[in-house]
């Protein structure tokens, strides 16, 4: 999300990489908390919208307006919505912890 926010309009081929995996990770986030089931491809934006239509549709818009106008802004938003919803963004400190 922070990547996609800083790349540069100019690159197109980065901002929309990034903003396929924004879009991607943050419905894994999103529709996993409405314990929902995920889709890819087609299947990604009906389960999205299923699951929590207004977050699901804003991430959605925000993915669309990266890929015509250049402008990351909504889609960030709507990724940080989904991530305050979930207790917020992890930074530095973050480790995962396996159990063997």
């Amino acid at each position: 999300m922070d990547d996609l926010a800083d790349a540069p309009s100019t690159d197109r081929y980065e901002q929309l990489a990034l903003a396929d995996s924004v879009l991607r990770e943050a419905a894994h986030l999103l529709t996993a908390h409405h314990s929902a089931w995920t889709g890819i491809g087609k299947w990604l934006p009906r389960r999205l919208l299923t699951a929590d239509p207004a977050r699901g549709k804003a991430l959605l818009e925000g993915h669309r307006a990266v890929a015509e106008q250049a402008d990351p802004t909504r889609l960030t938003a709507a990724a940080e919505q989904v991530l305050h919803l979930l207790g917020g963004p992890l930074r530095e400190g973050y480790t995962q912890r396996w159990h063997v």
